[in-house]
């Protein structure tokens, strides 16, 4: 059910030539989580040098995220260099469009290389209903 408290926010969004703000009112919905759910590989498309703390953007493989679901992090790391922080797309991520992960934030644990085609995470992808 949406709540009774509309909330102005600023969303930011990035490309690598500029940062915009988008102004707009946001509501809060309640919702319904299926309890059968796909998992979703995140794979490398390039080899990347890494290096340990340096947070890196490393391009995947493009996932496509149906509307109306959410996707929530496996909790293993599925690479030993590093960790998963976030997954990125293009746009604004709305829950009630198809959304496309492009690239991750990558955490190094230590240097390496991280090539084409190395599974670096999982997520977890369940439908969900909006509730009224």
């Amino acid at each position: 059910m949406p709540s009774e408290s509309y909330t102005p926010i600023q969303l930011v969004l990035g490309s690598q030539d500029s940062i915009e703000r988008e102004y707009l009112t946001a509501i809060p919905y309640n919702f319904i989580m299926g309890n059968e759910g796909k998992w979703e590989m995140l794979i490398s498309d390039r080899d990347m040098e890494v290096k340990k703390g340096e947070v890196i953007d490393i391009p995947l493989k493009e996932v496509s995220i149906p509307e109306n679901s959410v996707a929530l992090p496996c909790a293993f790391i599925h690479h030993a260099l590093g960790a998963v922080l976030k997954a990125r797309h293009t746009g604004v991520a709305l829950v009630e469009t198809r959304r496309k992960i492009s690239s991750v934030i990558f955490l190094p644990i230590q240097d390496g290389m991280v090539e084409k085609g190395d599974l670096l995470a999982v997520i977890n992808v369940f439908p969900i209903i909006l509730t009224k």
